[in-house]
């Protein structure tokens, strides 16, 4: 959390349980989101061009999540992504690498899109409650905007390469973790009543991945993001708030 990053405009999201507010308040739309993926891997791409580096990458990871659906992550091959991408073996290699470059690829990218839409939105004059609700509110749009990118590493993970695992098990601690730190301020604060800091942060971790992990579900019975968050976060809050 940052101690001195700036007060956010009015018009721009302070924590409200509003997706259209969060959608246009970070660099969370489809052009930015491919753009920020080309930038943070931009060293390990061949082609120079922007423009046609942003759209290649676009095609491949697309390609990806529509093979994986159909076969899984392990039994799709270059050739098939080659296939379904239309562009040539050494086409894909230039922009890629390798098929386990790539799965580390979208494994790195989504701790840096987190960073970029809720951690420069977490500030040290917030109080614990907001905190909580930047996390929590923050993670389910997130995951709204990029289902598909967080079902990949939720459930290809065991597929995965040693190094990519602990990569996949590194950003799972590290958002616990942010959960443990504002429980412990909230308990020493006394806003929040004393639990089991690490067994409430999985508590509250298993809720938020619920949501992309069982998202066919939610929508078929019409559930929005933000009716979903202010039904989880009356779970929470008897769990942790302190009565007044």
């Amino acid at each position: 959390m940052k101690e001195s990053t700036p007060r956010p405009s009015e018009n721009s999201w302070q924590g409200e349980n509003n997706f259209a507010l969060f959608k246009s308040s970070v660099p969370i739309s489809d052009e930015q989101i491919w753009i920020a993926f080309y930038h943070l891997h931009k060293s390990k791409v061949q082609v120079q061009k922007e423009k046609v580096a942003v759209e290649k990458l676009k095609k491949i990871v697309l390609a990806t999540f529509k093979l994986v659906n159909e076969k899984g992550f392990t039994l799709m091959s270059l050739r098939d992504l080659s296939r379904e991408t239309e562009m040539s073996m050494g086409s894909l290699y230039a922009y890629i690498g390798s098929k386990g470059q790539l799965a580390e690829m979208i494994h790195q990218f989504l701790p840096h899109i987190f960073d970029l839409c809720i951690l420069d939105h977490l500030t040290e004059s917030d109080s614990v409650e907001l905190q909580m609700k930047k996390l929590i509110r923050g993670h389910i749009f997130i995951t709204e905007c990029l289902q598909a990118w967080f079902f990949f590493a939720y459930m290809e993970t065991k597929h995965l390469s040693e190094s990519t695992k602990q990569l996949a098990k590194n950003n799972e601690v590290r958002s616990e973790t942010w959960f443990k730190q504002i429980l412990k301020s909230g308990q020493a604060s006394g806003n929040f009543i004393k639990t089991d800091r690490f067994l409430t942060a999985m508590s509250i971790k298993s809720l938020l991945q619920n949501w992309y992990v069982k998202r066919g579900k939610y929508r078929q019975a019409n559930v929005t993001c933000e009716a979903y968050i202010e039904f989880i976060e009356q779970m929470i809050n008897r769990l942790i708030r302190a009565k007044a």
